[in-house]
């Protein structure tokens, strides 16, 4: 793989920074039902936020994490999700090295954190922000010339059994729409089942932790959205370093 130019690197970490800044929006509006047009506001006093106060990532570290008007502290999830989309996107480019797959797989990753991230906090995916996501993975998939369908299939299979057998109560229709995307994202049948193992031995690791903790109870719903997330990346990342090991035959 040639050497990447620092500049590109450079340009996909503000790129980063940037949809991170408008990823905080939609994570606040779209569960909300609210337009994503319109000036961004202080989430305490409603002060209208001028350009000195949009920049992402520095005007927080500026501020102090405080809103200029009203003095009060701001979520630090603001800086850590414009940090995150930062560091999505450089490992995009770092992963794909040419510019536009690079790109798509930076922006499937990015509705991916968003993804992951509202589902975390309402236990809802919504199908606008699925659909986006299927529509650029399978755009990646196009554009490095790996399309198939063998891994979309199986998820979607998969959580839509679940889905039908339960009614609903075990995982909802928006986890058949994010298998989907992440099928058609990781290519294969090999991998998609990776990240499906991963996503589950990821699951419990975090309800063992939170029943220890008494922070949920056996009745209590942990949404599985993060977690197929969380696996998806790892696949990405290490995928081709343990698939030949743990499932040869399926290569």
């Amino acid at each position: 793989m040639p050497p990447i130019d620092d500049s590109l690197i450079v340009l996909f970490a503000v790129l980063g920074l940037v949809f991170g800044s408008f990823g905080t929006v939609i994570i606040s509006r779209v569960p909300a039902k609210q337009h994503l047009g319109g000036r961004s506001r202080c989430p305490r006093c409603k002060h209208v936020l001028g350009a000195a106060e949009l920049v992402p990532l520095f005007s927080y570290l500026l501020l102090r994490g405080r809103c200029r008007h009203c003095h009060r502290s701001i979520s630090i999830i603001y800086p850590l999700i414009e940090l995150s989309s930062a560091c999505l996107f450089v490992l995009a480019i770092m992963i794909g090295s040419l510019p536009l797959p690079s790109l798509l797989l930076a922006f499937s990753l990015w509705l991916l954190l968003l993804i992951a991230i509202i589902d975390a906090q309402t236990q809802t995916i919504h199908d606008a922000l699925n659909l986006s996501f299927i529509t650029v993975a399978v755009a990646h998939s196009v554009a490095i010339g790996r399309v198939q369908i063998a891994g979309a299939l199986f998820l979607a299979l998969f959580f839509g059994a679940q889905w039908i057998v339960s009614r609903g109560r075990w995982v909802g229709s928006g986890d058949i729409l994010l298998g989907a995307g992440i099928g058609f994202l990781l290519g294969g049948f090999a991998p998609a089942l990776l990240c499906l193992g991963l996503a589950y031995v990821i699951g419990a690791g975090v309800a063992v932790f939170l029943l220890m903790t008494k922070r949920a109870t056996r009745k209590s719903h942990v949404p599985f959205g993060p977690f197929l997330a969380a696996a998806a990346l790892l696949t990405i990342i290490f995928g081709d370093r343990i698939l030949p090991v743990i499932i040869p035959g399926l290569l």
